[in-house]
């Protein structure tokens, strides 16, 4: 603990409300709440007036120090991690209904002594544009951009001009930490709302561009052509709504309390480091490595951390024997999530963005139950928060640190690819497009911050090119309009899907050349993203085999002996062949480790895909040859399924819900014609998939 940490009320640091109330010991560890209103399960408050004398505030910041202060590189500086909110105190606190300013009494004595030290410049560090040791222009709590001034009013008639708290400053000029508003949350101004940002735009703003209202700050982050400001809210603003959704305000101090008695410090450390290898080289989501901390990082996102990497702790070599009999329960470890995040949603922060991103990508905890209603309810409720937050911009030009610019960059771009996957899984229109979501792919400037590799960069870039391919396969052909023209318009559909199978092998092509010399190195053998790109491959190759299959599955009485029409689909139905037969090898390829790769939660339905796409091929089968083939290929892939589902819990579902249709006959689930009933009646011997060859493993 900080030796400046409050545990006991003095004459420097203020106390609650509630602890003036009872003229009782306010005492704080890190950040409110005091113990006394923990206790008492009592909202810790710093609002009411002091009968004392207050500073007046230009003795603590002079106009001048937005443009050149000095802090002393001694002074103790609380670190604040892009992850998540880590602000400990409200120096954002409004002016009360006796026009009396709290916001300089409210701030704790480390905040007064970080500008009153000299050698240190906001603009850059030191004199000579450096750093302390061990910190960075993102590792700095960034004060708010302004406190409501004495003399302002709801109405906005005071001056302008207030002085307001300081920013630290970048290299490239001033910035404003937006997502790091202490207790303040962002809630984007929409540019079709009631408040039109080009009106507010010309709102008398302070340097920090900000203007501030009784319980609320307007905050400009973007001028010009393309305006953009948020409006920064107090919780109390929210406190009715919350109470009649019977949303309780459960503190951190408890949460964590909670979590810690789940998963101990160290075991949460082994868990982060086990994320950090597994889940965040395809999702950097969370900054670089090191952001998670155990003690400081919000409770319910370490929750959902824990929750996704559960089944990789066979990976860690101390895990695998401290948790082989005492696992932390995963409905501890949701309830810890539900009682945060029902409250969070209502003024939402980044961490809480976060959280939900994890959640929706997380396996379903039951391998053979597609809770689909529940994912998809998920989603909406992360894309909700995400528009709130103002994620479907490009951040790109506000005044805001690269740092945070990166990280609202990848958890949109993330956000995208989330959705397109589960749509396609879930069998649903994307809830996101791309006129509506502007960061639709990471960029190069984005790489810094993500702290990968370069081989691991280069994969997240070639998946954004197939997220965009797969963006336009749900467009253009599995919209509903798009099934509405199109199911039985074989020509048409033909034209579209060229084009798409084109970019799909031009895609597929530098993947396979690019990891010569990686797979050279690990037995020949992709891994990691790697194998994840190979599946996600395969799946949208299938999905868009059966937009070509599908006028041909619901024929027309007029063009069922034309010669064109009779080409066309066998050509079609050689082009799904070849289609299956590859991701009939994919599965036949798997192997234990692959459990590390093939775990998001649209893996259980590619793998369910496959073979419904086998048994439609079987039950559309022309002649008793066909009719034959595809059945053997049918048992085969099942074969292989099964001997590997105990190891890859993705293949679950798919095999349940295709050994359920032979376990209750299949004679008895679908109509089929004669010759294809005689095939499966004859198909109990078992042999490779056609077109693939080699000995079953």
């Amino acid at each position: 603990m900080s030796g400046r940490a409050r545990r006991y009320m003095s004459k420097r640091n203020r106390a609650c409300d509630s602890c003036r109330a009872r003229k009782a010991a306010c005492r704080i560890d890190q950040a409110p709440p005091c113990y006394l209103c923990t206790l008492h399960g009592k909202e810790c408050t710093f609002q009411q007036p002091t009968s004392r004398p207050r500073q007046n505030y230009t003795e603590v910041a002079s106009p001048h120090i937005t443009q050149q202060s000095e802090i002393n590189p001694r002074s103790e500086l609380h670190e604040v991690s892009p992850v998540g909110d880590s602000v400990h105190y409200d120096m954002l606190m409004s002016i009360d209904a006796d026009g009396v300013d709290h916001s300089v009494a409210a701030a704790p004595g480390e905040f007064h002594d970080y500008f009153n030290g000299t050698g240190v410049s906001l603009s850059g560090g030191f004199g000579d544009g450096t750093w302390p040791t061990g910190f960075s222009p993102g590792s700095f709590i960034y004060p708010s951009p302004g406190l409501p001034g004495t003399g302002h009013s709801e109405n906005g008639g005071g001056s302008s001009q207030t002085p307001s708290l300081p920013l630290l400053m970048q290299e490239t000029g001033s910035s404003i930490c937006l997502d790091n508003q202490g207790v303040m949350t962002p809630q984007l101004l929409g540019s079709s709302g009631d408040m039109d940002p080009l009106l507010i735009s010309r709102y008398q703003y302070d340097a920090s561009g900000a203007f501030h209202f009784k319980n609320l700050n307007i905050q400009s982050v973007s001028s010009g052509t393309d305006t953009t400001q948020f409006l920064l809210s107090k919780p109390s603003i929210f406190a009715a709504s919350r109470e009649e959704n019977g949303c309780d305000n459960v503190s951190s101090f408890e949460l964590r309390q909670e979590l810690e008695s789940l998963v101990p410090a160290d075991i949460g450390l082994r868990l982060i480091n086990l994320f950090e290898r597994i889940v965040a080289l395809d999702y950097p989501i969370l900054g670089p490595p090191g952001q998670l901390n155990p003690s400081t990082s919000p409770p319910y996102l370490l929750a959902s951390v824990y929750l996704i990497v559960e089944p990789f702790t066979k990976f860690d070599e101390r895990l695998c024997i401290d948790l082989a009999y005492d696992k932390p329960s995963s409905v501890a470890l949701y309830k810890i999530i539900n009682r945060a995040l029902p409250y969070e949603i209502h003024a939402p922060k980044l961490c809480v963005v976060q959280t939900m991103l994890l959640l929706a990508i997380r396996p379903y905890p039951n391998p053979i139950v597609l809770d689909s209603g529940f994912k998809w309810s998920q989603l909406a409720t992360l894309i909700a928060c995400a528009h709130t937050l103002g994620l479907h911009l490009d951040p790109k030009s506000w005044r805001i640190p690269p740092w945070q610019v990166a990280q609202r960059r990848f958890l949109s771009y993330f956000i995208y690819s989330t959705d397109k996957w589960l749509a396609l899984s879930l069998g649903r229109p994307p809830l996101l497009h791309y006129d509506t979501w502007l960061v639709t792919t990471p960029s190069q400037e984005d790489r810094p911050a993500s702290g990968l590799d370069p081989l691991a960069w280069t994969n997240i870039m070639k998946r954004a090119e197939l997220d965009s391919l797969l963006d336009r396969v749900l467009t253009q052909l599995y919209s509903p309009r798009a099934i509405n023209t199109m199911c039985t318009d074989y020509e048409k559909t033909i034209a579209l899907t060229g084009p798409l199978l084109e970019g799909l092998f031009s895609w597929h092509k530098p993947v396979s050349a690019s990891s010569t010399d990686f797979r050279s190195l690990n037995q020949g053998r992709p891994s990691g993203l790697e194998r994840t790109l190979e599946m996600n491959y395969h799946y949208i190759y299938l999905s868009i085999c059966k937009a070509i299959l599908r006028p041909f599955l619901q024929p027309t009485a007029e063009n069922l002996n034309e010669a064109e029409y009779i080409m066309a689909r066998e050509q079609a139905r050689v082009r799904a062949e070849t289609c299956i037969s590859a991701a009939a090898e994919f599965i036949h390829e798997l192997r234990p480790e692959d459990l590390e790769a093939l775990w998001p939660a649209w893996s259980a339905t590619a793998f369910s895909s496959i073979c419904f796409q086998i048994l439609s091929m079987a039950a559309s089968s022309v002649d008793r040859s066909e009719a034959d083939k595809w059945v053997t290929c049918l048992h085969k892939v099942r074969r292989d399924m099964r001997l590997k589902a105990d190891v890859l819990p993705c293949l679950h579902l798919g095999l349940l819900r295709i050994d359920s249709i032979f376990w209750k006959g299949i004679d008895n689930v679908l109509h089929l014609e004669e010759h294809v009933r005689q095939a499966f009646a004859s198909g109990s011997s078992i042999g490779r998939p056609h077109g693939v060859k080699g000995p079953a493993k």
